[in-house]
């Protein structure tokens, strides 16, 4: 009986030091904040957050995961703008009148960087869905658009 009360002390101590470790280490305070920020949707932040704590620690595995998660969040963010804006660009040139030869060139170019900017995202089983489904829809606007045109 006694041993099982020094026991469940010993755990609860431990847990109580490990809890006291994380509190105080401002590196594990960062990566916590990045990885809320990170499930939150501010990839910018979740990486600003957890880049500092990985600069302070090297061996603090969550900040690195959080930080490498953030970066690919980051790519299919600005795949996504960079698509909207591009199809922008494409809906005020088919306001024109006449298209002309420079005009299709620079859209089958738009096309073309943004198929080929697809195949280079490279997600992993941690990268938000939500992210990865919304450039799914880019890229399919894009090779349907190519598909039409060229």
């Amino acid at each position: 009986m006694l041993s099982r009360v020094v026991v469940m002390a010993g755990a609860i101590l431990l847990l109580a030091l490990s809890a006291l470790f994380f509190a105080l280490n401002s590196s594990y305070q960062d990566s916590i904040q990045g990885r809320v920020y990170y499930f939150l949707g501010d990839y910018a932040k979740a990486n600003a957050l957890s880049a500092s704590a990985y600069a302070k620690d090297s061996y603090n595995k969550m900040a690195f995961t959080v930080l490498t998660q953030s970066t690919i969040a980051l790519k299919y963010e600005a795949y996504i703008t960079q698509g909207n804006q591009y199809l922008a660009q494409i809906d005020a040139i088919s306001t024109k009148t006449e298209v002309s030869d420079a005009d299709r060139s620079r859209i089958k170019l738009m096309c073309e960087i943004m198929i080929d900017g697809y195949t280079a995202l490279s997600p992993t089983p941690l990268t938000d869905e939500g992210l990865q489904e919304r450039a799914a829809v880019v890229y399919k606007k894009f090779k349907q658009l190519h598909k039409e045109l060229f």
